[in-house]
């Protein structure tokens, strides 16, 4: 029994059709997701590099700034200890030079004036006039110490605190002028016994050290919000 298929061939034909446009669908619909794939996939190669290039980046900055703090704190501590230091050694050092010295004036002049001998008595004066002048120099030495390392902490302050040195600057050539008009007023006051006099210079000294203190406090909390916002 022979069985023809010549009726089937149009529904072949169109199965092959469908078959091929239904794989030309799928290859399309794979191309395309295959594209979309790829582009998601260089897209999170980007944002992984993107994210490693910030983590990095964030790193770094962290080391700078904590770099940038511990630099500018030992350096504002180092001033600090320096003006300590020397505010202690000016102290110590004006007792303990200072009081032989006018130990030897009181110890030369009475016994020249007990003599009535005049020639001893301005030799007294002018011994200790110049002891005093060797004392106010080293002193002066000790403060260009001071302005020497002020230069250093000019490098990196802000200008709120640069201000406030040239304040202090100002403040301790003030403070070291009134010290050397005091030294060298000390040996006619005390051939006067103006007690006054002496006493006045004496306060003038003390205000203007009071607002060195005072510059110092207000220097110490701008170093410490700088520090702060690093």
């Amino acid at each position: 029994m022979n069985i023809d298929f010549k009726f089937l061939e149009p529904y072949l034909i169109y199965i092959v059709f469908s078959f091929v446009g239904l794989l030309i669908l799928y290859i399309r619909s794979y191309t395309q997701e295959s594209a979309k794939i790829s582009v998601l996939k260089r897209k999170n190669k980007e944002l992984v590099e993107e994210t490693e290039q910030i983590k990095k980046e964030h790193q770094l900055d962290i080391t700078k700034r904590k770099y940038q703090y511990e630099s500018k704190k030992e350096q504002y501590l180092n001033y600090f200890k320096l003006i300590d230091q020397f505010t202690k050694e000016a102290n110590k050092k004006t007792q303990e030079k200072l009081m032989p010295i006018l130990d030897e004036f009181n110890k030369n002049y009475l016994n020249a004036a007990s003599q009535n001998n005049k020639r001893k008595e301005n030799n007294a004066v002018t011994v200790m006039s110049k002891k005093i002048q060797k004392l106010t120099f080293d002193a002066n030495e000790d403060l260009i110490r001071i302005k020497q390392e002020t230069n250093t902490i000019r490098l990196i302050a802000s200008e709120d605190i640069l201000e406030k040195l040239d304040l202090m600057e100002f403040a301790y050539d003030n403070n070291m002028e009134k010290a050397n008009k005091m030294m060298s007023d000390l040996p006619k006051l005390m051939l006067s016994n103006n007690q006054a006099k002496m006493k006045q210079n004496q306060d003038d000294i003390e205000i203007s050290s009071s607002v060195i203190n005072k510059i110092k406090s207000d220097i110490i909390i701008l170093m410490r919000k700088e520090l702060n916002e690093i």
